[in-house]
């Protein structure tokens, strides 16, 4: 037994996890059934799902129709619910022996909102949870839930509005708005709400829990950012990634800042452009600071042999976003309160991947740079400050596309205390991660790649620190190796992830040769805010080779076998996203 199916075997079997579902034998259990956890149970969802064990000789049925067990003996199917009571048979059939199991499901509706009771106020918020800063111009947004039918205002006796019961789940909820005027001087204060009854003459009030300040100063509200790889977000939305990002700023960049919503500034980026950052990575200035801006200097395009640089004089530092177009392939990075000054630019003789260079005064506040690259596909840039001098680096395509002559980072997903998702056998995904990347490195070697890895054992690593440590090594491309899960076990497939445009052919590469395997077809997914997806600085892909949570592919997963075909497929997609470069 080699090391690396060693290192599988203690995976399986060190933990315990999968012993606790199989009998004294080894043998998966008859019949054990893990959800509903009871034989009588009560849900609020019209769809529940029939999982557990069995042994899979036998034949499973749920009302008559078969549910398929894995050769783990892990089985998962649909339970279609009606209103009320629902009656399930489950029969297992083994030879001439059946078993049968009686199981009850009552399916309630989510019990809906009630208007409120008596004369009162329920409830009352602002526009975003959390504390506010705005400026005149901006809407003030509010919503109450009270009695219905009443008269309704807010701060200087603004109406609100009660809702069409069409339009909102109950009846009693008022809506309004405000615009905030520069004569508005609210600092730290909460908002008052009124409710009045015009036939019995009642009236209550009640306080926001949220307070507002308007920001009316007659100058600037301006900040640094006090650390490297400060997070620029479009908005204000979020999911267990994050919200979506504009790109990242770094250390002592100068912001306008024209709000705050919950635990975010709102920063003004031009007339036309504005984004959000962490109220944590940004420090206020003191006293009269003017708002960013300034004149453009000269350039210099020149090489060190390994990397172009594009170097622009400004006399602060600015915020900035890039990104990149294609056909032909260019960086465009625009730079917000910035004006042209930039009289002449001069390109160095031996630039290795830059074409060249040229800029664009998009309106007033906006200037953009235009990179354009001699090779089609993109190997990686940065933008950064250097002093005041603002340094776009793009990294030439390698010389020889041989593996012999690369180096690939593997990453192995999780670890540690950061288990990741679970099968229904006990595995763990952090496990499974570090073995399929284990073969992925030993292929790669093989055919006489580099490699590093993020973790080569059962250990916790932070995915800032494991990215922070990927752009110092400065990898050609990074492969990320995750098991998916979801909360539907009739869930499966393979799929692969990419944030950059210009690395989705990489992500294209690898997902063709994955489905080779008879994997479902998950997706190709695009802009996604992984942490290991966001560096420019070299193309990466995410591969979640199938899902956990699913039986099917949970027992192709706990095959070592199938972990040598996934490495065999990842290092054929990636011979093949080389092989297709000019």
């Amino acid at each position: 037994m080699g090391k690396l199916d060693r290192i599988l075997f203690w995976i399986l079997t060190a933990f315990g996890s999968m012993l606790s579902v199989f009998e004294v034998s080894g043998q998966p259990p008859r019949l054990k059934v893990v959800a509903p956890a009871a034989d009588s149970s009560i849900v609020n969802q019209e769809t529940a799902y029939f999982k557990g064990f069995a042994n899979p000789e036998g034949t499973l049925l749920l009302n008559g129709d078969t549910i398929a067990v894995a050769g783990t003996g892990v089985f998962a199917g649909p339970m279609r619910l009606n209103e009320g009571f629902n009656e399930f048979q489950v029969l297992h059939v083994l030879a001439a022996d059946t078993l049968s199991k009686r199981m009850v499901v009552v399916y309630k509706k989510p019990v809906p909102p009630v208007p409120t009771a008596g004369f009162a106020i329920e409830s009352v918020h602002l526009s975003t949870g959390g504390d506010l800063w705005l400026q005149p111009g901006d809407l003030l947004q509010v919503e109450m839930k009270a009695t219905p039918g009443m008269k309704a205002t807010f701060f200087k006796d603004i109406p609100l509005i009660e809702m069409d019961t069409s339009e909102v789940p109950v009846a009693g909820i008022y809506r309004g708005e405000y615009t905030i005027q520069p004569s508005d001087s609210l600092k730290n204060q909460p908002i008052r709400f009124y409710l009045r009854d015009e036939g019995t003459k009642k009236a209550v009030s009640v306080e926001s829990r949220q307070q507002l300040t308007v920001l009316n100063q007659p100058y600037a509200l301006t900040g640094l950012t006090t650390t490297d790889q400060v997070p620029l977000f479009y908005g204000l939305g979020t999911d267990r990634l994050g919200g979506a990002k504009m790109g990242y700023l770094d250390s002592l960049v100068k912001l306008e800042i024209t709000g705050k919503m919950n635990d975010m500034y709102r920063i003004r980026l031009s007339e036309q452009v504005q984004a959000y950052v962490p109220v944590s990575d940004v420090r206020l200035q003191k006293g009269v600071h003017f708002r960013p801006y300034s004149l453009t200097g000269s350039w210099s395009v020149y090489s060190d042999s390994t990397n172009d640089f594009v170097s622009i004089g400004l006399s602060e530092r600015l915020p900035y976003t890039a990104v990149v177009q294609q056909d032909p392939t260019r960086i465009v990075v625009d730079v917000y309160g910035a004006v042209s000054n930039s009289n002449w630019i001069t390109q160095k003789d031996g630039l290795i991947a830059i074409q060249n260079v040229w800029y664009e005064q998009l309106s007033k506040d906006v200037f953009r740079v235009y990179i354009e690259t001699k090779k089609t596909q993109l190997w990686g840039y940065d933008v950064h400050y250097n002093d005041r001098q603002l340094l776009i680096r793009v990294k030439p395509q390698p010389t020889d596309l041989a593996f012999r002559q690369l180096t690939v980072a593997v990453d192995a997903g999780h670890g540690g205390s950061n288990r990741g998702a679970s099968g229904m056998t006990g595995v763990l995904e952090k496990d499974l991660n570090l073995s399929m990347a284990l073969k992925l490195k030993s292929v790669l070697e093989k055919e006489g790649a580099r490699v590093i890895m993020t973790r080569e054992d059962d250990r916790s690593v932070n995915n800032g620190d494991r990215l922070k440590w990927l752009e110092k090594q400065n990898p050609d491309l990074l492969v990320s190796i995750h098991c998916n899960a979801s909360a539907n076990p009739l869930v499966q497939g393979t799929s692969t992830y990419y944030r950059h445009q210009a690395y989705r052919p990489l992500s294209q590469h690898i997902l063709a040769e994955m489905r080779k395997l008879e994997l479902a077809d998950f997706g190709n997914v695009g802009g996604f805010n992984f942490t290991l997806n966001s560096p420019t600085a070299f193309p990466s892909v995410l591969v979640e080779v199938a899902f956990l949570s699913n039986p099917a592919d949970e027992e192709r997963l706990l095959d070592a076998a199938f972990h040598d075909e996934v490495a065999g497929s990842i290092v054929d997609g990636l011979r093949g996203f080389l092989s297709g470069i000019e």
